[in-house]
């Protein structure tokens, strides 16, 4: 634990308190050594503007940017407290190696004090090793976003286990995008819908700024907002209409909504006849949806008939409307999800509002050219060959989406190819982010050689061999291209608000100097020197005509392309046009949506539903060390309804076990009138059991402790041919403790 903090302790302290005194403090006036500085946030993918304070050589204030796409002045909790992830007391300051050789969340690693050169040459000699011994298949990289030069590393290698939490986020609808509308957008144009139709669409509560923005501009206008969810959120608070749905009946409901519109022909003639593929498979798509009635929908959604049917032709009449599909929502995240998706892409279609006003939009974007087209190979990228440890290949619709999948990693590490992984490489991700945590733990344990580069000292970080220290967002520099609200191109800078502190290095590094060890002609120039990471910014920026160099962007900060607004006509589908019926998912998925049930149904064992959620002051399980979010939120509880509290002799604070088929978890019960009585709710991020964790570590339980995991045959059994995680699925037993 010294260890950690040595060399660092009292450096970092002393920042730390002076920046949270100064974000208590409204900014005063501006001093000789005070400097505003222009960036963007980094907690999740919107990525706001920020305009930090800097005294003294120390970030004290962040604020959000006027004018910019996703903020537009704003910051959540999350953004706005940003300072506490910079001088966070408990940061990875320096690289370490394990000396304990056994590993767990409970033993002590042993940490010992290395160079950045004996690090990066361990790491590039145990995985050379392993490629030669066992092919590139023994290696696994476990990556959020990657560094286009981390990407490249990946690539000049020929990785083939590159894995990703998207199958618990957006995968599915990925997937189901790219063959009805021609890809994934983030662009949900409320501010210019008139009626806005959410199914389990929760990011209002989890304070998505973007988004919320846009829905709030839309509601002064006269848009009428609709929500199913099980739970009564901030977001039902703000709808019109709130409607407490089953869980996992989402898609019976859209299916019967397109079973009216249909029906009624009350979808838009001049988009659907002209711009869609609707006359070619009328017979098929009538014929398809004529047994979703609203009544039939009634008996699986709680919803009455006469509801489904009145919204369907209001969402249908009323428009521009729109149903976002989005990141991990409630409704986003069942065994049925793909079908869901689906169905709700098809109810955009049908109201003709793909790429228009009011709808789901392609971002108008600059063109940034990518690593590849300023330093091409010298040869194309070996192809990978050998196994996928998680199986997605097994899924092909969800293979061509790339990403990974979480839910069915340690199956396949465990019992599906055990052994096969050699070594491996996670880079901001944490098992407390895996279904049944404990099984990825297992799973790990198998490995002979794990390497992690993070900020903090996570659960993950407790099981490597090798530590690396990340910088984060404030301390980094890039162009964020404005993609969740683009009705025109909108580019902001990153840069530092601060030299990176201690040892800390960026992901760049990582990727160039593993490529530079391991296959170093993918990561040299034309004439034989080193790709520089600062180089290809400047490139990026002047071949995109947004400035000459870098350096001149960061003093312009924003770049702005004026254009008019033009709709698609042609769609980036084969045949140029919107798919309802999708022939691509005739042979390895289905060609329309069906009703399929959820995973699990309650039964006499397991009564009850499970839930989670993430707290919109918290992102998934990477933010509970902030002092600042930790002091709003430090632990979860279990949130029952009193009627069901009553039923099983539970009072508010009382401990509760709450047991699904794979585990247990043990807490306090919250009471709350806004869950539904056959529901019980935990907040997902917590549980971590890392002690240097100074703040989080020890705090609450690991939601996903009772969250069964799958197997690529269970997805392929339930036509889940879109990957989903199922992490909405459970159903579980509640008692007092």
């Amino acid at each position: 634990m010294q260890l950690v903090s040595a060399g660092g302790a009292a450096t970092a302290a002393d920042p730390l308190l002076a920046a949270l005194n100064g974000y208590f403090r409204a900014a005063g006036p501006a001093a000789a050594n005070e400097q505003k500085i222009l960036t963007a946030c980094g907690v999740c993918s919107p990525n706001c503007g920020i305009t930090a304070t800097v005294r003294d050589g120390v970030a004290r204030f962040l604020e959000g940017v006027s004018g910019d796409f996703s903020g537009d002045g704003h910051l959540c909790a999350k953004g706005a407290a940003g300072l506490g992830y910079l001088y966070d007391p408990d940061r990875l300051k320096y690289p370490m190696k394990r000396t304990n050789p056994r590993r767990g969340l409970d033993e002590d690693p042993g940490w010992v004090r290395i160079t950045w050169q004996e690090a990066l040459d361990t790491m590039a000699e145990r995985f050379n090793f392993y490629r030669t011994t066992y092919g590139d298949e023994s290696l696994l990289f476990v990556s959020g976003e990657a560094h286009p030069l981390l990407a490249r590393f990946f690539r000049s290698i020929g990785a083939v286990n590159v894995v990703n939490h998207w199958d618990e986020c957006f995968l599915t609808d990925s997937v189901v995008m790219r063959w009805t509308v021609g890809g994934k957008t983030w662009v949900y144009d409320f501010e210019e819908s008139k009626y806005i139709l959410l199914f389990g669409w929760d990011l209002i509560a989890k304070n998505k700024i973007v988004t919320a923005q846009g829905m709030v501009r839309a509601k002064e206008k006269g848009a009428k907002v609709v929500f199913f969810s099980p739970n009564h959120t901030v977001t039902a608070k703000f709808a019109d209409e709130w409607h407490s749905i089953r869980p996992g009946s989402d898609l019976a409901v859209a299916l019967a909504m397109i079973h009216v519109i249909l029906s009624e022909n009350l979808y838009n003639r001049e988009f659907v006849s002209s711009l869609t593929n609707f006359s070619e498979y009328e017979n098929q798509i009538r014929a398809h949806f004529q047994p979703y009635t609203p009544e039939w929908a009634e008996k699986l959604s709680d919803i009455p008939a006469a509801v489904i049917a009145r919204i369907a032709r209001e969402f249908a009449t009323q428009g521009p409307a729109i149903a976002p599909a989005h990141k991990k929502t409630l409704a986003a995240n069942y065994a049925n999800a793909t079908q869901l998706s689906f169905a709700i892409s098809i109810l955009n279609i049908l109201a003709g509002t793909p790429d228009r006003r009011g709808g789901r939009y392609f971002p108008r974007t600059v063109a940034i050219p990518g690593d590849e087209a300023i330093y091409p190979p010298p040869n194309p990228f070996p192809a990978p060959q050998g196994r996928r440890v998680d199986g997605r290949d097994k899924l092909p619709l969800a293979n061509t989406a790339a990403g990974g999948m979480f839910s069915t990693l340690a199956d396949g590490m465990l019992n599906k190819h055990p052994g096969m992984i050699r070594g491996a490489l996670f880079y901001g991700y944490t098992v407390l982010g895996f279904p049944q945590p404990m099984q990825m733990v297992e799973a790990l344990k198998t490995v002979d050689f794990l390497a992690v580069m993070d900020f903090l000292p996570n659960d993950t970080v407790q099981l490597a061999d090798i530590v690396l220290p990340s910088t984060i967002y404030l301390e980094g520099a890039g162009l964020v291209s404005r993609v969740y609200r683009a009705p025109i191109p909108q580019v902001q800078v990153r840069q530092p608000v601060v030299p990176a502190l201690f040892e800390t290095r960026s992901p760049a590094f990582l990727g160039l100097e593993l490529g530079k060890r391991m296959a170093p002609d993918y990561f040299k120039k034309s004439d034989g020197a080193w790709i520089n990471p600062n180089e290809l910014l400047d490139e990026q920026v002047k071949r995109s005509g947004i400035a000459e160099s870098f350096a001149e962007f960061r003093k312009i900060g924003t770049y702005m392309k004026e254009q008019p607004f033009t709709p698609r006509t042609t769609f980036n589908i084969p045949g140029g046009k919107c798919q309802i019926y999708v022939p691509q998912f005739e042979k390895d998925g289905e060609p329309l949506p069906h009703w399929h049930p959820k995973r699990e149904e309650p039964s006499a064992e397991y009564p009850y539903y499970y839930l989670t959620f993430i707290p919109g002051v918290h992102k998934r399980n990477t933010t509970q060390n902030n002092r600042i979010l930790h002091e709003m939120m430090p632990t979860n509880a279990a949130i029952l309804n009193p009627a069901l509290a009553r039923k099983l002799g539970v009072a508010e604070g009382a401990m509760v076990q709450v047991r699904s088929r794979v585990g247990s978890i043990e807490l306090p019960a919250h009471l709350s009138e806004s869950m539904r009585p056959d529901c019980v709710m935990v907040a997902h991020g917590f549980g971590h059991r890392s002690r240097l964790l100074t703040a989080a570590g020890g705090k609450g339980v690991r939601d996903g402790d009772i969250v069964p995991s799958q197997s690529i045959e269970e997805c392929i059994a339930a036509k889940n041919f879109g990957g989903s995680a199922c992490i909405m699925d459970a159903v579980v037993q509640v008692e007092p403790v």
